[in-house]
């Protein structure tokens, strides 16, 4: 079993970064290490499930990183790989 992670981190003077990282064997680890990527930014990153409106398609498990004020500083999602090669 593979996991996929797909970070974004916002950045509104240069534009948003993405970053994936398809070494993960489970989700726990996936989750800490997006957890432990955000916490450089902020120490005291907060971590919580995307509210979805109805009617709009996103990828299943999307977080979003609140930074210590509030802001939203990122997003991300630990996905299982259907599929890989190798």
């Amino acid at each position: 079993m593979r996991v996929l992670l797909i970070i974004v981190v916002f950045n509104f003077e240069t534009g948003s970064e993405l970053e994936t990282n398809q070494d993960f064997t489970n989700e726990p680890d996936c989750h800490a290490a997006a957890l432990s990527s955000f916490q450089e930014l902020d120490e005291a990153v907060q971590i919580r499930a995307m509210d979805i409106p109805e009617g709009q398609e996103m990828l299943e498990g999307t977080m979003i990183a609140y930074g210590e004020v509030g802001h939203e500083i990122g997003m991300y999602a630990c996905n299982l790989l259907r599929s890989w090669a190798g």
